[in-house]
């Protein structure tokens, strides 16, 4: 049983290696987007409470102002609104994607556009699409297809290569759990795949498991009913449009924690578990490092195959 999850692991790897090693780098590279973003943009993502018994206006108030300050070709979608009182709220538009309208919830004044970074639009390109966006949000592209059967397959290798790390005796657990570095380069690799494969392996699982949810609707509606909810449920009011209060138009209201960390929604749960943001600073970097150890794996397992190759090969030419 245990050669035949070895030959699992390493023929679903070796098709499949680099695919797996852009996911996982370009996922280690989105990890701390939201952090860096709101640090360079910081007066779009903070706001001075005008006393300190101010309250925000209502999600309806809001609207309104919102609606009076931007274009009548913008048709609000949802807001985004948070439990901290120094923190603004957002604003999204069915026209405008992930572009997100900053605005003061005390005022309603819209503070500007939030901004993604060439290189975070890169890396998320490359992370859910392989650089194959699809046409419009909710169809498929080949790229994406790909991401995907790689994800689903990439769970089959972790577990493979989890059935496979186990360990027969105590001294064989203590060497695989640590990495020699005084035994040459091959050893050297082998106990690093070895070993940071068998840390990485449950956050690189957790990953793999909630980010498929985006790729394939069989999944996610699967995923979702497991808890009780389906993906089309989401939290929606009525709001007044603000110049046209005889028109009403259902506007998807969030509420975000204080801590910015403990999602409203089970789709918000999914997302943190998959990004790390869940448990804050720390989970965050945890998910960084299995992130980019993940992407390194696949690497040491080509270099190791290669190696255990060549010396096939010499053997077979010194038995000739």
């Amino acid at each position: 049983m245990r050669k035949l999850f070895a030959k699992l692991h390493l023929w679903l790897s070796l098709p499949l290696g680099i695919i797996i090693s852009i996911i996982c780098l370009s996922g280690a590279a989105l990890v701390f987007e939201r952090d860096i973003t709101q640090a360079v943009q910081r007066s779009l993502y903070t706001v001075v409470p005008p006393s300190e018994d101010a309250q925000p206006l209502s999600p309806s108030q809001l609207a309104t102002h919102i609606q009076a300050q931007v274009s009548d070709s913008l048709h609000l979608s949802s807001l985004l609104l948070s439990a901290n009182p120094h923190e603004t709220a957002f604003a999204s538009f069915r026209e405008t994607g992930r572009k997100q309208l900053s605005v003061n919830p005390y005022t309603g004044e819209v503070l500007g556009w939030t901004q993604s970074y060439p290189f975070f639009q890169t890396m998320r390109k490359l992370h859910r699409w392989l650089l194959d966006p699809p046409a419009s949000k909710g169809e498929k592209s080949v790229g994406k297809i790909i991401v995907g059967i790689t994800t689903l397959v990439m769970v089959f290798i972790l577990i493979s290569g989890l059935i496979i790390w186990i360990p027969r005796t105590r001294k064989a657990l203590k060497n695989r759990l640590s990495v020699s570095c005084t035994k040459g380069w091959r050893r050297f690799w082998y106990d690093s795949h070895v070993a940071i494969g068998f840390y990485s392996t449950l956050f690189l699982l957790v990953m793999a498991l909630t980010g498929l949810t985006w790729s394939f609707g069989w999944y996610r509606t699967a995923a979702y009913s497991l808890f009780g909810e389906t993906p089309s449920s989401t939290q929606v009011r009525h709001i007044d449009k603000g110049k046209d209060r005889s028109r009403k138009d259902e506007v998807k209201i969030t509420w975000k924690d204080a801590n910015a960390s403990a999602p409203q929604s089970l789709k918000g749960w999914f997302y943190a578990f998959h990004t790390g943001s869940w448990g804050g600073i720390t989970t965050k970097i945890l998910y960084f490092l299995a992130a980019l150890f993940g992407g390194i794996l696949p690497l040491s397992g080509y270099y190791l195959w290669w190696k255990r190759t060549r010396r096939r090969e010499k053997s077979q030419i010194r038995r000739d």
